[in-house]
């Protein structure tokens, strides 16, 4: 049996899971919506900032934001978006393609897919 001073303990937690529940955003529903905004851009700018996001990455331009799923290939020789993409490279990607460029300062080409939702 479940002693009197458990009880308080038990209906705050329940309280708080079905708070979070209801309230919270899904990520998977946010995911979909990252993606859409960021599949039907045309994209031709240089990076601002580059940081991790929500098990992807946000990118940042000069007026917008943009979050997405890089896929590691031998199509980019297997390198982590993140750990090559640096602040002045320029990214390339026309709406609704499969297949992301981004462009060193030094003009090396890494062609990166993505994760669609």
């Amino acid at each position: 049996m479940i002693k009197k001073v458990y009880i308080p303990f038990i209906i705050t937690l329940i309280i708080v899971i079905l708070y979070y529940y209801f309230s919270g955003k899904n990520p998977q529903i946010e995911a979909k919506e990252n993606f859409r905004y960021f599949n039907e851009s045309n994209l031709k700018e240089k990076l601002i900032s580059i940081d991790y996001y929500a098990r992807g990455v946000k990118i940042t331009f000069k007026k917008d934001k943009y979050v997405f799923y890089p896929i590691t290939s031998p199509l980019n020789d297997n390198n982590i978006f993140e750990g090559i993409a640096e602040k002045g490279d320029s990214i390339y990607k026309k709406p609704f393609q499969k297949i992301l460029v981004l462009k060193k300062k030094n003009g090396k080409e890494y062609k990166f897919s993505f994760k669609e939702f």
